[in-house]
Parts: structure tokens; sequence; C-alpha cells
């Protein structure tokens, strides 16, 4: 049972081992193979697709929840300190799940909490409702200042004290921080761990459940159901989270989500320098990110950003991790944040001190195009080639199928043949295209031989004893000065974001 894929004659399958020619595209899957959305009503809607390739009597369902007002460091430090609360609340029951191979997480997010229940088709749906039934008791409690009564009161004060501790061992790897700095200057929904820490402070129980209270007076749920479940097991689903949602339920209408909204970097040849010392005061290494921020998502730069991803990254590790060591983690990557594209160049080094680090990036940009625009023909068509067999790659498990129709779920496109879009796209792209893509957001100097602008900003964290170490008398200020950098950020660009990204 299941798609009969048809790729041509013997001849054409011996020439795609050779590495030049280019992979046959899979014919497209029909709507039927592919998520479904079945219900859809009252702020719930719920996809569903039955798996056909696996063939293992397994289930996995994924809910994501979207709360209203989570725009500050206080709620959105309730919703972390809720997460715990409940996960402490169900920790025997998953405990004996686990025993039988059912497994579930429950985290948060930027706009609300998501949570996970997967494992044996045909006890799946009990173990959802347990973790529904604790969740959903902080609802419809409007007036009640004491925690709800499958919330043990003294494991508040417990769980409190875990999260405090967690947001203050944020952050501690150079490499790490450094990411999520980019992170909080790209996204201004998104709170520091200080931030949220500072928030924390003072707060009793009954001011925790008036802020839940508040948070999850309006919510829309979106879920997906995927696995060894048919369209009937889908409906009872639904009818379960409707359900466990409580007659109190009042949906968030679609004009007030939350807008995943993405700070727009200027254009300008001097980029955007953002500095920090270390959470860890006797960490030595030091961890450079530069960012280059392309545009809105687009399919053809999509495809030019993966294909530019896939030229540098062996020739950028080649030359400053190999030949140079020039720190112990040298990677390039592309980005897709919210539905701005961008592209990174990452140095972590205990050796090198952070200008030399992003000044090294730019100086390898700056020579590699030569190289690109002197790469053979079978050259680029080896690396077409092996581009699009990543992308044509089959899932490995449910799970993996499961997280990429999710993940789409999440983001908004529905694209769930998205990679084979990106394969017909490749096919396409030139040698020229793609040099003109890597002039217009990469290269440093102009046809002219003058610098260029581009969307450029340079994130540095530098370690203890390093040159250019900002100055910070107590340790535990270091978060006070990140919020400062990040606002000082923003106010540069004065708050200009791309707007709302629709696909």
């Amino acid at each position: 049972e299941g798609i009969v894929f048809s790729y041509g004659d013997a001849d054409h399958d011996y020439d795609v081992e050779d590495g030049v020619a280019f992979p046959p595209i899979p014919p497209a899957s029909p709507e039927s193979r592919l998520p479904q959305l079945v219900y859809s009503k009252n702020s719930l809607k719920l996809w569903h697709m039955q798996d056909r390739r696996f063939k293992r009597p397994l289930a996995d369902l994924r809910l994501n929840f979207v709360c209203d007002g989570m725009n500050d460091a206080l709620k959105q430090a309730c919703m972390d300190l809720f997460c715990k609360l409940c996960a402490d609340a169900l920790a025997e029951t998953c405990y004996l799940a686990s025993v039988c191979e059912l497994g579930s997480s429950l985290y948060s997010n930027d706009t609300g909490f998501s949570i996970r229940v997967n494992g044996f088709d045909d006890k799946v749906m009990l173990l959802a409702k347990e973790v529904l039934d604790v969740v959903m008791s902080f609802r419809g409690r409007d007036g009640h200042t004491c925690l709800p009564s499958t919330i043990k009161d003294s494991r508040f004060d417990a769980c409190l004290e875990v999260l405090r501790r967690n947001y203050s061992n944020s952050g501690m790897d150079a490499s790490s921080f450094v990411t999520g700095l980019r992170l909080l200057c790209l996204k201004p929904s998104t709170k520091s761990s200080f931030s949220k820490l500072k928030a924390l402070e003072g707060i009793s129980s009954d001011k925790f459940v008036e802020c839940m209270n508040q948070v999850l007076q309006k919510i829309s749920v979106e879920a997906y159901y995927h696995g060894n479940v048919c369209r009937e097991d889908a409906d009872k689903a639904a009818q379960m989270i409707s359900e466990a949602l409580t007659i109190h339920h009042r949906g968030l209408p679609k004009k007030k989500m939350p807008s995943k909204l993405i700070i727009k970097a200027k254009e300008a040849v001097d980029h955007h320098l953002i500095t920090s010392p270390t959470v860890d005061p006797t960490d030595n290494n030091t961890s450079v990110e530069v960012y280059f921020q392309i545009g809105k998502d687009d399919l053809t730069n999509r495809v030019l950003v993966d294909l530019l991803e896939h030229v540098l990254d062996e020739p950028f590790y080649n030359e400053l991790r190999t030949k140079e060591q020039f720190g112990y983690e040298v990677s390039c990557g592309a980005r897709w944040t919210f539905g701005v594209l961008g592209m990174s160049f990452k140095v972590t080094t205990s050796c090198k001190t952070a200008d030399e680090a992003s000044a090294r990036v730019d100086r390898f940009l700056g020579e590699f195009r030569a190289q690109l625009e002197s790469m053979s023909d079978e050259s680029f068509m080896e690396h077409l080639v092996s581009l699009a067999k990543e992308k044509l790659e089959m899932f490995d498990s449910m799970e993996d199928e499961c997280g990429s129709y999710w993940s789409e779920i999440c983001e908004g496109r529905f694209d769930f043949e998205g990679h084979r879009k990106e394969v017909q796209c490749l096919k396409t792209i030139t040698k020229e295209s793609l040099l003109a893509a890597y002039d217009d957001w990469l290269h440093p100097i102009c046809h002219k031989g003058k610098p260029k602008k581009r969307r450029r900003v340079v994130f540095h964290v530098i370690g203890k004893g390093t040159i250019g170490r900002p100055t910070v008398d107590d340790p535990s200020e270091i978060g006070e000065h990140v919020d400062g950098l990040v606002r000082d950020f923003h106010n540069s660009v004065k708050g200009e974001t791309w707007g709302k990204i629709t696909f």
C-alpha cells in the first residue's frame, strides 16, 4: 500500500549515482496522504493524517495553545512556572505511562505552551486526557486566588526555586548565549531569562493564579493527530479536546492572535555591533556570530540560501578550523526566523579576539567570491544534486514525519510538500543566479570596488581576559546589561519590523 513512484528507465537511475545528474522528482502526494483539517470550531483546529508508511501501532498527538496577552516578561515567566507546576503534578502519572512506552512533554513558548503525547495508539488519548485535565484545571477560575486542587500548595515554592535557578544558569555556554542574544534582538516578543527572573521577584501563589486567570481566559488551540489512527479516531480526539477546554472556554479571535514580528536590520556599510561579556566570569571562550538578514521568505530565495550554505559550509570550516585553528567551533548555516530568511557564521574561540574572528569572517567572504566564480560546471552540479538528494530523503521514522508536518502547521505555512517544491526550484538555479545572490547578500565589496551595504548584525560574547570584554562590575548585572543592548538595538532601527508575514 502507498504511492508507487516511477523514476524513469534504468540508464537514468545509474546516472543519478554519478552525482552530476539531477535526481528524479517524485510525483506529488494526493491530498489523502497529507495532513487534513478535520475540525475547526470555536478556536480549535485539529489536523489529522493516518500513517500508511511505517505501519506501526503508534500515534502522536501534538497541541499548541496560543494565549491572550503574552507580551510581557511577567506573563511569560508565569507561563514557564505554570508548565513546571503541571509537569510536577503529572510526574507520577507520566512515569507509570513511560513504563508502558507512552511519552509526554509540556513546554512553554513566547505565545503560550505546547503539549505532546505519543506512544501506542490505543492508550495515547487516555494519557492525553490526564494531561489536559491538569492543564485545564487552571481555567474558569475567575475570582479564585488559590491554586487548583490538582496542584499541591507545597510544590509552588519548590517549582519556583527550580525555575529561578534555570533562569540564573541560562546562557552559561558562550556559544549558545551568542545565538540567544541574536534571537532576543530579532524577536521583540521574546523576553530574556534575566527580565523574567526579575519579574518573578516577590511573586506569591495568589499573584501567580491571578496572572494565569488572565492569560488562560482566551485561548486558541491548534492540534495534529498522526499515526495509526483513522478519521473516526480524529473526531473522537477533537471531541475530547473540546470537552477538556471546559464549558468556560472563550476562543481567541483570529484578529487578536499575536503577530510574530521580526526586527528589520538596517542596510548599511557599517554593521551594528552588539557586545556582551560571558555570563560565566571564569569562561575563557569568546563566541562571535555574524548574521546577514536577507528578507521575507520566498521559494527561490530560500533555495538560494540553502545552496549557499551547502557551498560555503565545508570551505569555511576547512579554512578557519582545519587550516588556521581559528576556533574550536566554526560553522555557517541558513536561518529561517518567523518567515524571515538569513544566514549566520559562527566562531567560538579561546585563542583569538572577537574583532579578529568577525574580521576573519568578512575576509573569508571577500576571498571566496573568486572561488565561487571560477567553480566548474561539474562542481556546481554536484552541489545541486547533493542538496536535491538531501531534500528528497525519505523520513527515517514516523516521529520525523510528524515533526516535519507539525512545524508547517505551527508556522502557518501548511506547505507539506515544501521540500519537493524546493527541489523543483533548485533545478532552475544557475551558477550565475547563485553568484548574484552571493554578491547581493554576503560579499563585502560592490561591483564598483567600494564597501557594500548589507543587512549585517555582529554579535560578540567575550570571555575572561580577552581584549574588548565589556566591564560589568557585578556578574549579577550582566542580564541587565544584555537587556540594555537589546533595547539599544531596537531603538537604533526605530523598532522597524518586516510586518506580518503570511504564506
